[in-house]
């Protein structure tokens, strides 16, 4: 549910992107209601509850250079995201194969308006197997190119960018040349199912209403 008053147009528009987002998840049996235009209505498998959560997150991607990078020990998981204007640096966490670190970032300097496309892969020669494609515009393959020819000529950790999702650092590759071509990938420990949520959130970009749980009913069926 919204946390705050909503035009009944906005709300329409996130249902119409939740909806784009569990087909493009692969989900299928999901309805998507506006009740009583105040609030969202997700139903679906009840085994897929935190799937179905997932399709309402904000889903704000980019694309920030490194400054610095520290393992942090003792902890398990990130603590939580991170908020900050695309224009000032950015202090995020990330986890990636069981270590948790915490990236100092500079300003995004591409958004995830420059993205045309995002599709889950498979490749067995990969960790899990699961990764993301992501296709950019025209400008955003230029601006991507850009970044990564100039970080390519910078020292450990400085040549690497960060995809951050949400205040999250999904990723962070090093680069050793500039990445022509308007293509990139997110790679990580990804299930099927983690893999095709994330690029069908991509996909869409931000919804236009922030919303939050506020109720969950489960139903059983004998």
């Amino acid at each position: 549910m919204p946390q705050e008053p909503v035009s009944a147009q906005a709300l329409e528009r996130t249902a119409e992107l939740i909806r784009e987002r569990a087909v493009k998840a692969g989900l299928g049996g999901v309805k998507v209601t506006v009740e009583d235009k105040s609030q969202i209505t997700v139903s679906g498998p009840a085994a897929r509850r935190e799937t179905l959560e997932a399709l309402g997150q904000p889903a704000e991607l980019a694309f920030r250079p490194v400054r610095t990078t520290a393992a942090e020990t003792g902890v398990e998981k990130c603590p939580g995201a991170m908020e900050a204007s695309p224009s000032e640096p950015l202090t995020a966490c990330g986890e990636y194969q069981g270590t948790v670190s915490t990236y100092q970032l500079g300003p995004a300097e591409v958004a995830g308006t420059d993205l045309s496309e995002a599709e889950a892969a498979y490749d067995a020669k990969r960790g899990s197997g699961w990764y993301v494609k992501l296709d950019f515009t025209a400008a955003g393959g230029a601006k991507f190119a850009d970044i990564t020819g100039r970080l390519s000529t910078q020292p450990p950790p400085q040549n690497q960018f960060a995809i951050v999702l949400d205040g999250i650092v999904v990723s962070a590759p090093s680069v050793s040349s500039a990445i022509t071509g308007g293509k990139a990938e997110i790679s990580g420990s990804f299930t099927k199912q983690e893999a095709q949520q994330l690029a069908a959130q991509v996909n869409t970009g931000a919804l236009p209403v922030h919303l939050s749980v506020s109720s969950v009913t489960t139903v059983r069926v004998d």
